[in-house]
């Protein structure tokens, strides 16, 4: 193992990466049952598909970018790891409570690291 500069952040991307070819496979796999090549085809499964894999692609980002700066500014390996944990937590209470009214549990799981680390910054860098 080389000695990488925020070795958990680039960890945390890298498997993202990794998990977009399952996770665009599982949408596709629905579109080509439904024969629908654009939006959803008014197919609710497919509409569930789409938006769990695109609300993990409007999360996974910001969560990224402000664990990397958290990281280079010197937030402990163990906080970066609870902070992925957490996340992957609310991704999966996503996933499982997608049809349920306590969906916002999932969603404030999922955020929670990125409002947490960036709070966390301010201070480091502020005060």
């Amino acid at each position: 193992m080389t000695n990488t500069l925020l070795p958990v952040t680039f960890t945390f991307i890298s498997v993202l990466a990794i998990l977009m070819i399952p996770m665009t496979g599982w949408v596709g796999m629905q579109r080509a049952k439904v024969s629908t090549l654009r939006g959803d085809g008014g197919d609710p499964e497919l509409f569930k598909r789409i938006r769990i894999h695109g609300n993990l692609m409007e999360n996974a980002p910001l969560l990224a970018l402000v664990m990397g700066a958290a990281e280079y500014a010197g937030l402990g390996t163990g906080w970066l790891w609870l902070a992925v944990a957490t996340f992957v937590a609310g991704r999966l209470a996503h996933f499982a409570l997608f049809d349920s009214t306590k969906r916002a549990f999932a969603m404030l799981t999922t955020v929670l690291p990125s409002v947490a680390m960036g709070v966390w910054l301010l201070v480091r860098i502020w005060l």
